[in-house]
């Protein structure tokens, strides 16, 4: 695993690294757009607005995937060993699952009814807009990270050790909203509750994600190491 660090000192590396860079700003810019809709969704209480900004996320998530797509088949072209288009398909994967988590929540929350934002408590809008923040700062990590990767790899411990401690405490906040949710009596129907439930769920798993991207961007590091 550790000749994909050799790789990336390549002069031949720079139009993969180049699009490699492009593609992990392309997934930040997913995470920071779902913070902006659900801003105005629950601060500004300004449903449609909120709604054009999650399908803005669909639409990033999609350009992400374009560029995943060209690195994957700049990579087949390339001559790499084996082992070095492996790992960096596979960093790649990692990434992309962060976009697709963040899509995943923008399509669930923009089905939820206003009724049930309405019934919400002060206390559970607090929650989710705090494990959002989180989960933004999280990702700020996983940027710094991913170009230190393809940099100078001087910080990664440290940024790796952040985003651990972002995503413990985005495990901790879940918790706390759902004690939240449950001391509310909601008048809405079981199928709402699901997509809510299901969307806390996938909210969570934003910041897993990006805590997978960097765990394996680390366990790169020491097999480097061993070489």
């Amino acid at each position: 695993m550790g000749s994909l660090i050799e790789y990336f000192k390549k002069k031949t590396a720079e139009n993969v690294l180049e699009k490699a860079i492009k593609h992990a700003q392309k997934v930040q810019d997913c995470v920071k757009e779902l913070d902006k809709g659900i801003e105005i969704l629950l601060k500004e209480k300004d449903i449609e607005k909120s709604h054009d900004i999650f399908h803005n996320v669909d639409l990033l998530e999609g350009e992400s995937d374009t560029l995943r797509r060209e690195i994957l088949a700049d990579i087949s072209k390339g001559e790499l060993s084996p082992s070095i288009r492996l790992d960096l398909s596979h960093l790649i994967k990692r990434l992309d699952d962060v976009a697709n988590c963040t899509n995943g929540v923008a399509r669930r929350i923009a089905t939820i009814p206003k009724l049930f934002w309405e019934q919400s408590s002060a206390e559970t809008i607090e929650l989710i807009r705090n494990m959002m923040k989180t989960t933004i700062e999280c990702g700020e990590y996983l940027d710094k990270m991913v170009l230190d990767l393809l940099g100078e790899r001087k910080n990664l411990k440290e940024y790796s050790r952040q985003i651990n401690i972002l995503e413990h405490k985005i495990d901790l906040l879940n918790i706390e909203l759902r004690g939240s949710l449950q001391e509310t009596d909601y008048k809405i129907n079981a199928f709402t509750i699901f997509t809510v439930g299901n969307t806390i769920d996938i909210l969570e798993a934003i910041s897993d994600a990006m805590e997978v991207v960097a765990d394996y961007i680390m366990l790169l590091m020491r097999s480097a190491r061993a070489l």
